[in-house]
């Protein structure tokens, strides 16, 4: 069960599971920054265009270098903060719209049109460019932070942890380029903070109520269910081996073959459900960016196997335009009850203050995990431990 909720030592009131400002914020977010973020899909960094994004509520501008390598930098010029995005990029430099300064992948100034050909400053010397806080040439004027870059799995991933390495590698996505297997991304924009998210992910009994008969139909059914929290990780078990998954289910069970159900969660933003027949099924991966407070980009990869031996790939791509459209209404409802909790969220003090039962365990362990992070992650964090759990669907 949930532990009680703390209070303030001078003040009645709960301090919330959930602090989505700080959560979202690169200054007061400590450990949450520590790790790979997806910025973009692979299909779109194009060559020779820059892509703004923002994570932690920091815009960065990506751009392919001359190498077609990604690279990300502070989305704000150095002269007068214009935003690079909005400007060129040629030859794996970027350029600003507003005075055409460009800067090189590392960041650094390379050329500032204005100072012409010799690109020196040509009345003022060092001295006096020195009393009046000017540089005497590109190189002197210092390096927009650059932020690293990976590409991995048709995604480019993003490090804004600074200094401090990584605590993880970029998350791979499951089946990716494995034979028999079709892999497609979808990407939503959530108007919601990253812990509401992964807990919305990972969640059966809303399915009757956000996705009624496209996704399960209400049964009186109990489930029982482990749930284990270890090494940064919640895998919730659900011991249900002839659960019935509608809509799609059908197509991937027409045998009727024993169904194992797995949710996982993996610090600090990323989910895997599960659903395998034998060796088919299919598996829905997100990866949660936080743009802000309660706005999220979330980066899902679908995998799916169908029971098909020989051509089962074949068919699986043929299949993928009807598997797109339905996994797309399934989100599409999940996107409308977020907006619906942040809705309640934002409405006067108090948000972010959860109550729970039994069904909210892995909840629970979910916020453990991403308060110790976001208070600086410290120490061993939340202890090992294996609890099991029912509910009714």
């Amino acid at each position: 069960m949930r532990p009680p909720l703390r209070l303030h030592p001078r003040d009645t009131s709960p301090v919330p599971n959930v602090d989505l400002e700080a959560e979202a914020d690169l200054t007061r977010c400590g450990a949450l920054k520590d790790f790979w973020y997806v910025a973009c899909l692979s299909t779109e960094l194009k060559p020779g265009q820059p892509l703004a994004r923002t994570l932690f509520g920091t815009g960065v501008v990506l751009f392919r270098d001359a190498h077609g390598q990604p690279t990300a930098l502070r989305d704000r010029c150095l002269h007068r903060n214009a935003r690079l995005s909005r400007g060129a990029v040629f030859g794996g430099r970027i350029g600003c719209p507003y005075h055409g300064w460009v800067y090189d992948a590392s960041g650094a100034v390379v050329e500032v049109p204005s100072l012409g050909p010799s690109q020196r400053s040509e009345l003022l010397d060092a001295n006096a460019c020195a009393r009046e806080g000017l540089a005497t040439a590109p190189c002197a004027l210092g390096r927009l932070t650059r932020f690293p870059a990976v590409e991995q799995d048709g995604l480019v991933f993003v490090y804004l942890g600074g200094d401090e390495p990584a605590r993880a590698a970029p998350f791979r996505v499951p089946y990716w380029g494995q034979a028999g297997w079709t892999v497609y991304f979808m990407v939503t924009r959530f108007p919601n903070g990253v812990t509401n998210l992964v807990e919305n992910f990972m969640d059966v009994p809303h399915t009757l109520f956000v996705h009624p008969g496209w996704f399960r139909r209400p049964a009186s059914k109990r489930v029982p269910a482990t749930v284990r929290r270890t090494a940064g990780s919640v895998l919730v078990t659900y011991k249900q081996a002839q659960d019935t998954v509608t809509g799609l289910g059908r197509l991937f069970n027409p045998r009727g073959l024993p169904l194992l159900h797995t949710d996982k969660f993996y610090v600090p933003n990323v989910t895997r459900v599960d659903y395998l027949w034998g060796e088919h099924g299919f598996v829905i991966n997100s990866q949660c960016t936080p743009i802000g407070p309660t706005d999220s980009l979330v980066y899902t990869a679908i995998s799916y196997r169908l029971p098909v031996d020989v051509p089962g790939a074949l068919v699986g791509r043929a299949l993928r335009p009807l598997v797109r459209w339905y996994t797309r209404q399934v989100i599409q409802q999940d996107v409308v009850i977020m907006d619906i909790q942040r809705e309640a969220l934002l409405d006067g003090p108090g948000g972010g203050v959860y109550s729970g039962t039994e069904a909210d365990l892995h909840h629970a362990d979910i916020e453990a995990y991403r308060r110790w992070l976001r208070e600086g992650g410290q120490g061993p964090g939340p202890e090992d431990t294996e609890r099991d759990m029912a509910f009714w669907i």
